[in-house]
Formats: C-alpha cells, structure tokens, sequence
C-alpha cells in the first residue's frame, strides 16, 4: 500500500509542475492560454480524484 501512495505521490507532483510549467509557457506567448487552462483545469480535476483515492487508502491502512 505505501507504494502505491508513493505512485500517487508522484503522479499528484508531477501535475502539479505540469501545471506551473503550461502558467510559465501561456504567459511567454508560446502557446494558446485557452489551451493551456483547459489543460490546468484538467489536471487539477485529476490531482483531486488521485488526492481523494489516496485519502481512502490511507484510511484503509489504518
């Protein structure tokens, strides 16, 4: 169990600099801003439902 939270761990951090590098990117003009929010937004409905599963695994580890 404690590796899959170290998986979600991972996959929630690397979304999150996903996140940051596509704010950097829209802002320098290199790509669409509507593109790169849909693709923040998206991530972050994922960062949740991995955040959400990681909480219920937790608590099954108890």
């Amino acid at each position: 169990m404690k590796q899959v939270i170290e998986l979600i761990d991972e996959k929630i951090d690397f979304l999150n600099q996903q996140n940051g590098a596509g704010v950097l990117m829209g802002l320098a003009g290199w790509f669409d801003e509507s593109k790169v929010n849909t693709v923040i937004d998206s991530n972050k409905i994922v960062i949740n439902e991995l955040t959400d599963l990681r909480m219920k695994i937790l608590e099954l580890m108890l």
